[in-house]
């Protein structure tokens, strides 16, 4: 979730009009799926215009079930709204639960307090024998052969 589209800074506020209203609604349903707790903070501390936005420059496919998500028709009651979503709008309901979980553990400041330092590149010799080879733990998973299972039974597939 690093690249940017051209033209777009960091710190560009939310890239569509959510507004006001909708961010309210946002921080409360963030208040009630990840309360502040063990020393973390709570997702409406967290998930800010800032990281919404960043969230949406990533996954613009989530801006129009978001938006539906919030709209004000759906009443104050975020336990009712989230009723609703779950069994009325599907998808709708998890862009809510996905902006607000990548708009959270995305922040550095999550991160940080769970000592995350992000992806981390190990260099690799290629001449070098992998110690999980030389200790044969592969073995019994190439004496096997392929196998797998079918998507549409569930039945294993394959060599045995």
């Amino acid at each position: 979730m690093n690249a940017e589209p051209i033209g777009t800074a960091v710190n560009d506020p939310v890239p569509l009009e959510l507004g006001h209203e909708r961010m309210a609604v946002l921080a409360r349903v963030g208040d009630h799926l990840m309360p502040a707790a063990h020393g973390m903070p709570s997702a409406a501390e967290i998930v800010t215009d800032a990281r919404v936005g960043f969230v949406l420059r990533s996954r613009p496919d989530l801006r129009d079930p978001l938006m539906t998500a919030l709209r004000p028709e759906l009443g104050d009651d975020i336990e009712v709204r989230l009723d609703f979503l779950a069994t009325q709008e599907p998808d709708a309901e998890a862009a809510l639960q996905l902006v607000i979980v990548a708009g959270y553990y995305t922040a550095a400041t999550v991160r940080a307090l769970l000592g995350y330092e992000g992806q981390i590149a190990k260099p690799v010799n290629a001449l070098e024998y992998p110690t999980y080879l030389e200790e044969g733990l592969l073995d019994s998973v190439v004496d096997r052969g392929p196998i797998w299972r079918d998507p549409e039974t569930g039945n294993r597939a394959g060599a045995s």
